[in-house]
């Protein structure tokens, strides 16, 4: 009898597990939702002890990896929080199209926990392309050779090249967890490219004109670089980090001001060490919590000319605000900040407004130029499909694709209000003297399967004259 017990006790909570870790999903009705809450109560009551933990589905993931990321252990007290906490931590390592845990009662004060997963695939070559800033000249393809899940461990290997406008080629290594105690982590990797010139100083032109067009006078600049970071988590979401830089770059034509040395050659080591807590519930698209971000750059060591220092600091917040008890709107805001401290900052180290995802929504296509960033993106992220699995083989197109019909693909959408504003400056010049840009709109972004976002944002700016942009993207603004 006291199985049953539990077992009717479970049946909200094991069809919320096939959901999703929200108190206000909207495939649970109300009369569901009530029965949830009332019991989810008496489940943090009973003083549940966790008797095993059985991992299923995972092929090529070693249990470790998904363990490790649980609070929930084989002898801890059951608890919904980290339940539900636990849900998010697995599908947020990007190994999974969906995670499940399902508790099974195994006596009166025992449950079993299946978590169950279904991977996605680890080899994955990335083909894209754009125009940046609208002209076809500057056409651009590219292809990235991502290993992620490499030996089973959730290591990426990235392999990449870009062809056409800037020109690239890059290797990375990355492990998110060394030490089961520690959790260290550690990134390695090296590049080469080619870029054109953004700064308009550079070319005798003021900031605030139009970009620069493939076909205007410019030079290139070569660069190869060497970077390394190692840091460590202190709990689930504070994280400090170090990161050592090499750069070797080259103009292709020199002229005073476009290096800092006089051979138009600067070479640099970059030293720079900082902190980061993330709480957002899905990284990929947040709808709730907060992300910081701050560090110090310093660059310089090699070239006596090369002696400058950059401090930077990042904020996301994401506030859910309840409309009704399964559905809520998000508030979201980016604050992005960029300090450069030293005599003479290279132009190839300034910020920039206008170029490719760097941008005041509203004011793309014109280029403004400092050594010193600040802007605020804003968005309202309502709901208009909430994220929910759908089985590949009930879809169009889809369920005729080996493979991924048999997948559970996470899709949604978002109708989004927006309000963006930022701008730019010289060390020399006072923030409060200069004008702020800025951009209002609407937008529409789609959730789709293995972690994209798919954009489309229509934004006037806000300023005369006043302009209409249509914008596309295949990410999040953030």
């Amino acid at each position: 009898m006291k199985y049953i017990f539990l077992l009717v006790l479970f049946v909200p909570f094991i069809l919320f597990a096939q959901v999703e870790a929200d108190p206000y999903n909207e495939n649970l009705n109300d009369s569901l939702q009530k029965i949830f809450e009332e019991n989810a109560l008496k489940i943090d009551t009973l003083g549940l002890k966790v008797s095993s933990i059985i991992i299923t589905g995972n092929k090529t993931t070693k249990d470790d990896i998904i363990l490790r990321e649980m609070h929930l252990k084989k002898g801890s007290k059951f608890t919904l929080k980290e339940y539900s906490e636990d849900l998010l931590n697995i599908y947020n390592l990007a190994l999974f199209t969906k995670v499940d845990i399902i508790p099974v009662p195994m006596g009166e004060k025992e449950i079993a926990l299946n978590v169950d997963v279904q991977e996605r695939w680890y080899i994955l070559p990335l083909p894209n392309a754009g125009i940046e800033e609208g002209e076809w000249k500057k056409v651009w393809l590219s292809m990235n050779l991502r290993w992620d899940n490499f030996r089973g461990r959730n290591e990426r290997l990235n392999a990449g090249f870009r062809v056409f406008y800037n020109p690239s080629v890059s290797l990375s290594y990355f492990v998110p967890w060394i030490g089961e105690k520690l959790h260290l982590f550690m990134g390695i990797g090296g590049a080469w490219q080619r870029q054109r010139n953004r700064s308009l100083t550079a070319v005798g032109r003021e900031s605030g004109s139009n970009t620069i067009a493939y076909n205007d006078s410019n030079y290139e600049n070569v660069q190869y670089k060497a970077e390394l970071t190692l840091g460590r988590y202190f709990g689930k979401n504070f994280s400090v980090f170090t990161e050592y830089k090499f750069n070797h770059l080259r103009v292709s034509q020199y002229a005073p001001g476009r290096t800092v040395s006089d051979d138009g050659v600067d070479r640099y080591i970059t030293l720079g060490a900082g902190v980061s807590w993330d709480s957002r519930d899905i990284n990929e698209y947040a709808t709730k919590g907060l992300m910081f971000r701050t560090m110090y750059e310093r660059y310089g060591f090699l070239d006596e000319e090369v002696n400058f220092g950059r401090f930077i600091l990042e904020n996301q917040s994401f506030i859910p605000v309840p409309i009704t008890k399964n559905y809520y709107i998000t508030i979201a805001s980016k604050l992005y900040t960029s300090l450069a401290m030293g005599a003479v900052i290279p132009v190839y180290n300034h910020e920039y407004l206008g170029y490719s995802e760097d941008y005041v929504r509203g004011w793309k296509g014109k280029a403004y130029e400092g050594d010193d960033i600040f802007t605020v993106y804003n968005e309202i992220r309502i709901p208009v499909i909430k994220p929910r699995y759908v089985r590949g083989k009930d879809m169009m197109i889809v369920k005729d694709i080996p493979i991924v019909k048999n997948l559970d693909i996470r899709h949604g959408l978002y109708f989004t209000l927006i309000y963006d504003i930022g701008t730019v400056w010289y060390k020399d010049e006072k923030i409060s003297s200069k004008r702020f840009y800025s951009g209002a709109g609407i937008g529409i972004n789609v959730i789709a399967p293995f972690g994209y976002v798919l954009r489309a944002d229509w934004v006037f700016r806000l300023g005369k004259p006043t302009v209409g942009q249509i914008g596309f993207s295949l990410s999040a603004k953030f």
